[in-house]
């Protein structure tokens, strides 16, 4: 799967195997929470992270948010586009920004995907960017177990 920093343009690859399973697993949860409207705590770092999160077929739309939800401030939006029928609208949505991102608008990598936009709050929570990417990591591949058990699926 390539992974992509918008606001930097870079792009990396990985494999399943990077990532731990317990690591999924303790995404899957809030995963699921989120993707049936919650805003639920992230099961780490003293809970205070939060996830919302929208499906459109194989695309994930998520939000990592500093809490509480009445004080929120957007840090990470991930996008994760599991097949190419959805990409470029995902790829489209995560350029609507005025962030000055260095990701090609009009060029998607080829699926499957996952692009990170660090938020301008992000800065304000400092201690938080060396795990950003490690966790867009876990709940990508929380979503494609997901994904993989919806019914268009292909076989």
């Amino acid at each position: 799967m390539r992974q992509v920093s918008l606001l930097t343009g870079q792009v990396s690859r990985h494999h399943r195997d990077m990532v731990p399973d317990h690591i999924v697993a303790l995404c899957t949860e809030p995963l699921v929470a989120a993707l049936l409207g919650g805003r639920p705590a992230l099961p780490f770092a003293g809970r205070r992270w939060l996830l919302t999160a929208s499906a459109e077929g194989q695309a994930l739309l998520a939000t990592l948010w500093a809490g509480p939800w009445q004080e929120r401030a957007p840090l990470l939006t991930s996008g994760i586009a599991l097949r190419a029928r959805e990409a470029p609208a995902l790829w489209s949505r995560l350029h609507e920004t005025p962030l000055p991102l260095q990701a090609d608008p009009g060029q998607p990598p080829r699926a499957p995907w996952i692009a990170d936009r660090l938020e301008p709050a992000a800065m304000d929570h400092a201690h938080m960017l060396p795990w950003t990417t490690d966790f867009s990591r876990a709940l990508a591949w929380a979503w494609f177990a997901l994904a993989r058990r919806l019914p268009d699926y292909p076989a």
